[in-house]
């Protein structure tokens, strides 16, 4: 079962999220940068592994959480993503469609 977690990056800790998007990458997860850090989604044991593994070597400037949505889905980021023209759920739903579908 894949999971999802946020991982916020305090500045102190000389990371970006780009970087942090990059080591993520190369424990096999998908990742997002996001303006406040990044989302890591992949099979739960591996995702769990790199979270620990970020807390171990970041202490106290690393804030992770497990979210319950998918990358794809815009609930973070809704606003660049809604359309005028579509109602507001729409690209959530559409999200998630893909997610659970493939």
């Amino acid at each position: 079962m894949d999971e999802t977690w946020m991982i916020f990056v305090m500045p102190e800790t000389g990371l970006c999220a780009g970087d942090l998007a990059q080591q993520a990458e190369k424990a096999g997860l998908r990742t997002k940068a996001t303006c406040f850090g990044t989302l890591a989604e992949g099979e739960e044991s591996k995702v769990r592994s790199f979270v620990d593994g970020l807390r171990r070597n970041c202490r106290g400037s690393i804030y992770a959480r497990r979210r319950g949505f998918s990358i794809e889905d815009t609930v973070i980021c809704a606003r660049t993503f809604r359309l005028d023209e579509s109602p507001p759920w729409l690209p959530r739903y559409t999200g998630q469609i893909r997610r659970y579908t493939s």
